[in-house]
């Protein structure tokens, strides 16, 4: 696991509800925030930029919550103190200043593919990460209002949001662009957590990327971005050997990664259910 510690907000910012984020103000406020984070061991810094889908009234993924000397202030100590910076940016000015100051990784990106930010997005050398189990319409099973304990305001602004998925970012955009496109999901959205990974996989084949894109991003991609492509993501020789074997061809069909047979960790069998399919042990 690679942690953040708390996700960096302002006052009145995005997240509050979930007992993770803290509330920081002022270019000194965010130094001191960062130094604390550094202090207690994280591997990497969460800072938020923008809103999101799902906040109250007053919390818009259209909406950018940091001053200039507040961003900067962030970044600058980060880059002093060589921590890497994962940036929640939804819209496109959140997504311009996460490009402009260096950040590692830019996460969600909901409506970031304007011609505004396309002509810096070939500037990135970190990851886009979108997500598109949060902004999924919730006429659309397994994921609906319901299910996610949304009130009927939040519903209704995830209905107005999925149109403007970035999908470019898996189909034409960033896929063949210099900046990796790595697969995610947002946790708290579902249980077991297993699900929340297998869904957004197949939200990704269903919004225009192919098989092979979707198992590179949820692979080999999210090892990089956390620093580990050297030790794990691809099946090499000198690498751990964590794997899974599936009873189907994923790139047939991206739901057979659900086919779970055999799970390896660094080489040794942690769980086999080829018994229970009637395959040979």
């Amino acid at each position: 696991m690679f942690a953040s510690g708390y996700f960096l907000t302002t006052t009145g910012g995005h997240f509050l509800t979930s007992g993770h984020a803290l509330e920081v103000d002022g270019p000194y406020g965010w130094v001191k925030a960062i130094r604390e984070q550094i202090k207690n061991g994280v591997d990497h810094i969460k800072v938020n930029l923008s809103g999101g889908i799902m906040g109250p009234a007053w919390d818009l993924h259209t909406h950018s919550f940091l001053l200039d000397d507040e961003i900067c202030a962030a970044f600058e100590i980060c880059r002093k103190r060589g921590f890497k910076v994962m940036a929640h940016a939804t819209n496109p000015e959140a997504v311009k200043n996460a490009i402009r100051l260096g950040a590692h990784s830019v996460e969600h990106g909901y409506t970031w593919m304007t011609s505004a930010s396309r002509s810096c997005s070939s500037t990135i050398r970190g990851t886009c990460r979108p997500s598109p189990s949060a902004i999924l319409p919730p006429a659309r099973p397994p994921i609906g209002s319901k299910a996610l304990g949304l009130p009927s305001a939040g519903s209704r602004r995830r209905c107005a949001a999925a149109p403007r998925q970035p999908r470019t970012c898996t189909r034409r955009g960033s896929a063949k662009r210099s900046m990796p496109v790595c697969e995610w999901h947002w946790a708290p959205t579902i249980r077991p957590l297993k699900d929340a990974a297998l869904l957004e996989m197949g939200l990704w084949v269903r919004d225009g990327a192919t098989p092979w894109q979707t198992l590179v991003a949820a692979t080999r991609h999210g090892a990089e971005v956390c620093g580990v492509g050297a030790e794990l993501g691809t099946v090499e020789v000198g690498k751990q050997a964590d794997l899974i074997v599936v009873a189907a061809n994923p790139l047939e069909d991206i739901t057979n990664v659900r086919r779970l047979q055999l799970v390896l960790k660094e080489g040794r069998a942690v769980s086999d259910k080829r018994h229970l399919s009637g395959a040979v042990p």
